[in-house]
């Protein structure tokens, strides 16, 4: 029978890594089972980015896979998950186990609005879903019922326990990086490498893409160059989809959209912007890198949504800058077609030339500018959906997983 297992919440801001439980429990079921009981790849899901307690990377893991009965699916999850968690402060580990993946309202609801644990547990009982643990099980039950049927993306996580982590050069990573886009991307920014992490967790790199081949080719490159053991996982991923704005609700930690004119701008706390759109307050961080908000006239913008001092706040993650600018001149004189001139007197124009006088309005010429707002990509969000994606979704689905998909 075909169950799904989901785990999520075994890491802190500083250590652990749930997919690295994931990487060993698949590498334990494969001991005594053929790869044909794993069920397509594994799922590294990420949740609603604007909830307050959230994991490091805020993701969940799943898989699915071929057993006798569940127990052996529970039994297999228990021990990866009391063998490679990092269980240190609000660390709650949480473990599920369905026969059932098809809910996909759960992992809309998850990605978009907050799930308290006593809803997420009644959720379970009617679904007669198994589950154990703490707070974990409500990002494990989204993996499981993820809906990656639109659109998808793949990570090669590749890991090593050796500590301090390879240094990884940054002109392999700009070739290799120009040799596989668009069918990778987010490998590089202004620079700067993207795909190593600098945590104390056990993730060398990370090269996410569209083609398992392509990304496979840029890890087998990197890890003959750094000289560690080969021990990756591919996974499929709802990162780069933007699937967190497929539902803006609009209240406290969740995604948020506004537009409308700006009617203030200050400078905050080290160059941020805070600008009022209707009754909202927007802020901007700086090393966001947009643009032209701090010159918008009028205001597209969506972000997570916190309290604030009078109302609710929106942080800009992206969005579009209207900046209108008018420009006022004197007509033409209507008689001997010379410049007029202000009189010094509001409402009158005089003519030097033939010293007509006269209320003839000023004329006003407008020039807009319509800028589209994105995030440098060192500082985006895991779900944010780059540019150099759009019209890429669903191309994972015409590859067949490959045979190195795991090592």
């Amino acid at each position: 029978m075909i169950v799904w297992v989901g785990i999520d919440d075994t890491d802190t801001y500083d250590k652990g890594c749930t997919t690295y439980v994931m990487y060993n429990m698949l590498k334990e079921f494969l001991k005594t089972r053929g790869e044909w009981r794993i069920i397509d790849y594994p799922r590294l899901i990420r949740l609603n980015p604007n909830i307050p307690f959230k994991t490091r990377g805020n993701a969940a893991v799943s898989v699915g896979l071929n057993v006798d009965e569940p127990g052996e699916a529970l039994e297999l999850a228990e021990w990866a998950v009391d063998s490679y968690s990092h269980r240190v402060g609000k660390t709650s580990p949480g473990i599920v186990i369905s026969t059932n993946n098809s809910e996909h309202w759960i992992y809309w609801k998850a990605l978009t609005d907050v799930i308290p644990m006593d809803v997420a547990v009644r959720w379970m009982s009617r679904l007669g879903v198994i589950h154990r643990g703490g707070r974990g099980v409500i990002g494990a039950l989204a993996s499981v019922m993820a809906d990656l049927r639109l659109d998808s993306t793949l990570e090669l996580l590749a890991y090593s326990e050796s500590t301090p982590k390879p240094r990884i050069p940054l002109s392999l990573v700009k070739r290799l990086n120009d040799s596989t886009i668009p069918l990778t991307f987010e490998n590089m920014s202004d620079g700067h490498i993207l795909i190593q992490p600098h945590g104390n967790d056990p993730v060398v790199f990370g090269i996410r893409g569209d083609s398992p081949y392509h990304i496979i080719h840029f890890a087998s490159f990197l890890i003959d160059e750094i000289d560690i053991e080969p021990k990756w996982l591919i996974y499929l991923t709802n990162q780069a989809t933007g699937h967190n704005l497929s539902s803006i609700v609009n209240k406290p930690y969740t995604t948020g959209y506004i537009e409308g004119s700006v009617s203030g701008m200050r400078q905050v706390g080290g160059g941020n912007i805070e600008l009022n759109v209707g009754s909202t307050q927007v802020f901007t961080y700086r090393h966001y890198g947009f643009k032209s908000v701090d010159k918008a006239t009028y205001l597209i913008a969506y972000g997570g949504v916190k309290p604030g001092i009078s109302g609710l706040d929106l942080y800009m993650e992206g969005g579009v800058a209207l900046m209108i600018k008018g420009v006022a001149r004197n007509p033409k004189c209507p008689r001997c077609g010379g410049s007029l001139e202000s009189t010094g007197r509001v409402g009158l124009l005089k003519c030097p030339k033939c010293g007509l006088i006269t209320g003839l309005p000023r004329q006003v010429s407008y020039s807009s500018e319509v800028i589209l707002e994105e995030p440098r990509s060192v500082e985006v969000r895991h779900l944010h959906k780059p540019i150099t994606r759009v019209g890429l979704e669903g191309l994972v689905k015409v590859f067949n997983r490959p045979s190195l998909w795991i090592i």
